[in-house]
């Protein structure tokens, strides 16, 4: 059998022996209903950890089916402009959520579902008028201890991602639609030496130079964030630009991974609804559902990213919440992905994401 398939299946069964995320018994009625609701995943360690604390429990306690779908590349905007969403609730960067928002791409989310007590759990600016907090992760500089040992020289930071003399071997990169997941210019401003008290407003120029100057050594551009981990474990790269929690779900099956925190991105992703969701009702009972801190916990225990509910830090063992991004010891050594301005809507009505975006496929002939 296969590493990656050996991996998936032991990643399987250890998700199976955690405790369910709630029961039947505490879920308000008004979270019940009939019908089902469509959900964009995106594969991996990801996926099995939002079907263990999210999808199952939610479809055990309400009797609302979750049904996945995998959207190609740029389907979910076309989709929505064409009146016929391919799915109810996407996941989106909160860099992105400023596109979406111009085109009218999302439905406002009524917070009426939501208990009290849950709401009060969430940061405020995570509880957007449109855009829902679904997770803290972070972008790190991840590795292969066979090729770099973790208790030997290895790769810490961008300047060591970039620098193939001391570290040899092929990269994995964040390929233009993953840019921001992947903090590809971000990355490669550090490499190039801008500090990070400096690093916005980024220089377009400055880092797609850098990376048109270090793109012979990328042996993957990665769309999917199970990309990074896969392209480490079956040896097409030695380094990859990667989601922490995907590489130390990996790690933690038997998979030759680590990962430094150093230069670390901190990043958060919104649940959006998407305009015109044929469920849209059943949307909204989901988004209540998952944002109690019982099922944030649970996403948490299995795969390595921070609750967005603040109350299930108390619902998490000490070792665990230890290791989550942002922590103590680790948030020192982090960097704040700017948002706002990846988000920001320029005279001409594109935000600073679509600007970059529509520079790297020109610039990167991706």
């Amino acid at each position: 059998m296969a590493l990656t398939k050996r991996l998936a299946l032991r990643a399987a069964l250890l998700l199976a022996a955690f405790p369910i995320a709630a029961q039947s018994q505490d879920i308000p009625e008004n979270l019940k209903g009939t019908g089902e609701v469509v959900v964009a995943s995106y594969g991996g360690a990801w996926e099995a950890a939002q079907k263990l604390a999210y999808f199952e429990p939610f479809t055990r306690d309400t009797g609302i089916k979750v049904v996945l779908v995998t959207p190609e590349d740029g389907q979910i905007l076309a989709s929505v402009k064409l009146g016929q969403p391919a799915a109810d609730i996407d996941s989106i960067t909160g860099g992105q959520l400023s596109g979406f928002l111009n085109k009218d791409a999302v439905e406002k989310i009524d917070y009426s579902f939501f208990g009290k007590e849950t709401l009060a759990g969430i940061p405020e600016n995570l509880r957007h008028e449109r855009g829902l907090g679904a997770v803290i992760f972070s972008v790190v500089v991840a590795y292969n201890t066979n090729k770099f040992p973790e208790d030997g020289k290895h790769p810490k930071n961008w300047a060591d991602f970039y620098n193939v003399e001391e570290f040899p071997g092929k990269r994995s990169l964040p390929s233009c639609n993953a840019m921001i997941n992947g903090g590809l210019l971000e990355g490669a401003l550090l490499a190039d030496g801008v500090p990070p008290q400096n690093l916005y407003p980024l220089d377009m120029d400055r880092a797609f130079a850098k990376l048109k100057e270090f793109a012979p050594n990328v042996g993957r551009w990665w769309l999917s964030g199970a990309d990074a981990p896969q392209s480490l474990i079956n040896g097409e790269v030695e380094i990859a630009a990667a989601a922490n929690g995907r590489i130390a779900s990996a790690a933690k099956e038997g998979a030759p991974l680590a990962l430094s925190w150093d230069q670390s991105l901190l990043l958060y992703d919104y649940w959006v609804v998407l305009k015109n969701s044929p469920n849209k009702e059943n949307a909204f009972k989901f988004l209540a559902y998952i944002s109690r801190p019982e099922p944030q916990a649970a996403f948490a225990k299995a795969i390595s990213y921070g609750p967005v509910n603040k109350d299930a830090f108390k619902l998490l063992p000490k070792e665990v919440a230890d290791k989550l991004p942002g922590a103590p010891g680790i948030a020192e050594k982090q960097i704040f992905q700017n948002h706002d301005w990846w988000g920001h809507t320029n005279s001409d009505g594109r935000t600073n994401l679509e600007v970059a975006q529509e520079r790297c496929f020109a610039e990167l002939a991706q």
